[in-house]
């Protein structure tokens, strides 16, 4: 019996030496995996992102400027026509947004011209439109481009949009499910018009950004200035004309700006000094007449 016993005493030491070693060999194995060197966040987060977000095509709203000097004459045709092209190629193609038109004189003209249209409409404008301003007898004097991008606002704002859904449902649902004091239904009625609202924003927002970038703006200028002789042998002879012609009506206008402010005081000092006139004569009349009486 108590020969077992030591068997059982051995065995159990044994036991707990083997326990003890492989305890420790795993925190071994722990701590050198802790202390191998993690991979860079940067990789991590790249595979991550790529494993789970889709690649998002970029949105981008473009907006076209071009400047065109043409004869005074030819201004209100060619942006006539421009408009007209822009009408008869129907509203889902090019929309004019708005139109402006002055004159000063016979040779002056500025005119511009605002439309919205899509890019196959704008490649078509900006093909012709060269030949177009050689043909009324003018040119192109000016082109741009600008672009913006509106990918993440897209994104942002229909993930808002979403969310404001799913929250309207919920308290659609709670409105017609649950059963509470009429303050509460109250409140739940009043949050479901709060996130209503919010959400008819958004959509508005949103469309107005799919149309910036389905659809292109397009500003046109047309302007005019007239030249008497330009770059030729008379131009100093012209030059010279033209400023004496402002010299004299300069003076002119000087002249009768004098004659304006000095004309009130005319109308005051003219009578007051006729009157004074008169008063002398009359006195010294008086006076002769004193003098001659004594002498007869």
């Amino acid at each position: 019996m108590r020969r077992e016993l030591i068997w059982a005493a051995a065995t159990c030491a044994l036991l707990a030496g083997c326990q003890d070693a492989s305890r420790q060999q795993a925190d071994e194995s722990v701590d050198m995996a802790l202390m191998e060197p993690a991979p860079p966040a940067s990789a991590a987060a790249t595979a991550s992102s790529s494993a789970v977000a889709p690649i998002v095509a970029p949105s981008i709203a473009y907006a076209y400027r071009f400047g065109l000097e043409l004869p005074a004459d030819a201004v209100p045709t060619v942006m006539g026509r421009h408009e007209q092209a822009c009408i008869a190629a129907g509203p889902s193609a090019c929309q004019v947004i708005g139109s402006n038109s002055s004159r000063v004189g016979r040779d002056s003209v500025q005119a511009s011209l605002e439309m919205r249209a899509t890019s196959a409409y704008v490649a078509r404008f900006r093909a012709a439109l060269d030949g177009e301003a050689r043909d009324s007898g003018g040119r192109v004097a000016q082109q741009a481009v600008e672009s913006e991008d509106l990918t993440r606002q897209l994104v942002d704002t229909e993930a808002r949009m979403r969310a404001m859904e799913t929250l309207r449902d919920r308290l659609q649902q709670l409105l017609a499910t649950r059963s509470g004091t009429l303050e509460q239904l109250l409140q739940v009625e009043r949050e479901l018009a709060r996130v209503q609202g919010e959400l008819d924003a958004t959509r508005s927002a949103l469309a107005v950004m799919r149309t910036r970038v389905q659809t292109s703006k397009l500003d046109v200028t047309y302007s005019a200035a007239g030249q008497l002789a330009p770059d030729s042998a008379l131009r100093p002879v012209t030059d010279a004309l033209g400023q004496a012609a402002y010299l004299f009506m300069s003076t002119l206008g000087a002249l009768i700006m004098l004659l304006a402010g000095a004309l009130p005081l005319l109308l005051v000092i003219a009578p007051l000094t006729w009157l004074g006139w008169r008063w002398r004569q009359k006195r010294a009349a008086r006076k002769k007449k004193a003098e001659g009486e004594p002498s007869a």
